[in-house]
């Protein structure tokens, strides 16, 4: 595999194997130059999947790999997300993370939400232990300053090269100690001060959602590429021959963008082009990066003790992000689980509750596989509430409006069916009756027991509002081991499947729009 990967890079300084969109114009110095920038985003886990694939260490070892084919630096970036959330980032709040991008050697990272799910010390902590550049030209502290050690911007000399990187990241309903401003206007502000200081090529490393990147790449044409994350599935777009592009989370993936000056003065023109590498078993790893996963691993043993075989599933369970943000025998098991531990007529989980994103094995299913899965433990408490049928179809409606079909606040669901068609209206795609699995109508005047976790339940998460769970939630406030951990509930639900885990067929939710 090594030596395919460096057949590959040969063909990419020969300008094959490459996605090359069209030309576009900037100013730039004479002499001809490439430059090369290596993008991540989304990486919650340092070490190799489960199914076999990412691993930081390959990640490294490519980088290193393409700077001795074409002997010259690789600007190793991250677009994002990496603190939280993950097993080891409960009880490590991302140290292990950042000390395995410091030892890959990273040069810049934008800041992303999720490094905003710990208490402001552990974002600081995570900032002083840093190598390399944090970004964000929009998000700082409550008084409007910017974080300690973060800039809105830097400069990087890339042999003759001034290059001018910019950071944004999403606005979201963060903790107060955290202020954001409005990112395009940010953006604009940010391409002015990197023009003003001589930057001969402008790329902006966001973390923000894909059609906000997309309308940044249409109205900045001083940006030659967009390099971004939050999506967890890689995306591309090319408008004006500039660049948007992500990767898979998890160094599924890594994108290598190269940008050739074309001609000199004020008609020169950047080509952009990019290589999406698949990070695979049998690829060479870093040993430095290597050794800080191997640091951090089995560490998990020491904090919540040892881990048991809760029973064998007979093939593999489907938990990646992608699969689990629609109807998924992942999700259908989950919250089976709730519902059973709860005894209430219908259980849902918002998707983005479920932070496993990998395969789970045929084979043994452990106790701590499952923790894996739940890694915000007090949002995915469960509360059980009484709810209409009508308004059981409100909070359906909720989860699979425009933006919210396929992101996390999908409801994967236990005890109710129903058909959508997402070619109709928001508050609309929810069509016919809502039946109980054998069949019943559940009636909008029927009140049922209803199971959902505390993030939406309970603080409005992914644009649920349901009055209806205030009693429960304030007891949880009070007293938060009132509402049991979901994962404990799913952890009973499989050792009663006396040893033999199969996941739930599909079914539940019909799309008709398909």
């Amino acid at each position: 595999m090594a030596r395919t990967v460096t057949g590959l890079l040969l063909l990419l300084l020969l300008g094959a194997c490459l996605r090359t969109p069209a030309a576009s114009t900037t100013a730039g110095p004479a002499a001809p130059a490439t430059v090369r920038m290596l993008l991540v985003n989304d990486v919650y886990v340092t070490d190799t999947l489960r199914d076999g694939s990412g691993g930081l260490a390959r990640v490294a070892a490519l980088r290193d790999s393409i700077e001795r084919a074409t002997n010259a630096k690789v600007l190793f970036v991250l677009a994002g997300d990496v603190l939280s959330p993950s097993v080891l980032g409960k009880w490590y709040g991302g140290a292990q993370v950042v000390d395995g991008f410091n030892a890959a050697r990273l040069d810049l990272a934008t800041l992303g939400n999720h490094e905003f799910d710990n208490p402001r010390a552990n974002l600081v902590a995570r900032l002083g232990e840093s190598r390399f550049q944090w970004l964000s030209g929009n998000c700082g502290e409550a008084n409007g300053t910017a974080f300690p050690g973060v800039k809105g911007w830097d400069t990087v000399r890339v042999g003759a090269v001034k290059v001018g990187i910019l950071g944004t990241t999403v606005v979201r309903d963060y903790p107060g100690w955290v202020r954001c401003r409005d990112a395009d206007s940010a953006t604009t502000a940010l391409a002015d001060t990197l023009v003003a200081q001589g930057a001969a090529l402008i790329v902006a490393l966001t973390h923000r959602f894909i059609f906000e990147d997309e309308a940044t790449l249409a109205n900045e044409p001083r940006i030659q590429a967009i390099l971004g994350g939050h999506e967890h599935d890689g995306q591309r777009v090319v408008r004006d021959g500039r660049l948007l592009v992500k990767a898979v989370s998890n160094a599924r993936t890594a994108v290598l963008v190269t940008f050739t000056r074309e001609g000199s003065g004020p008609s020169a023109r950047w080509r952009v082009a990019d290589q999406r590498f698949a990070l695979t078993r049998g690829m060479r790893e870093d040993p430095a990066t290597l050794a800080s996963v191997q640091r951090w691993r089995d560490t998990l043993t020491r904090r919540i003790g040892p881990d048991r075989v809760l029973g064998i599933a007979p093939e593999p369970i489907n938990a990646i992000d992608s699969v689990s943000k629609r109807e998924s025998r992942f999700g259908n098991m989950i919250t089976d689980g709730m519902r059973a531990g709860t005894g209430a007529d219908v259980a849902l989980i918002n998707s983005g509750a479920l932070r496993f994103d990998d395969i789970m094995a045929a084979g043994p299913i452990t106790r701590h596989l499952i923790e894996g899965v739940f890694l915000f433990a007090d949002e995915t408490r469960a509360v059980t509430f009484p709810l209409t049928g009508a308004r059981l179809r409100e909070m359906l409606e909720t989860g699979v409006r425009q933006g919210a079909l396929g992101g996390g606040a999908y409801p994967q669901v236990s005890g109710v069916r129903f058909r959508i068609d997402a070619r109709r209206p928001s508050g609309s795609r929810v069509v016919g009756d809502l039946t109980r699995d054998d069949g019943r109508v559940i009636a909008p005047g029927d009140t049922l027991r209803v199971t959902f976790v505390t993030y939406p339940a309970c603080r409005s998460g992914d644009g649920y509002r349901i009055p209806e769970a205030v009693a429960a939630c304030q007891q949880v406030e009070r007293q938060p081991s009132s509402a049991p951990r979901t994962v404990d509930l799913v952890i009973q639900h499989l050792e009663r499947m006396n040893g033999r885990i199969v996941a739930p067929p599909l079914g539940r939710v019909t799309r008709l729009d398909r």
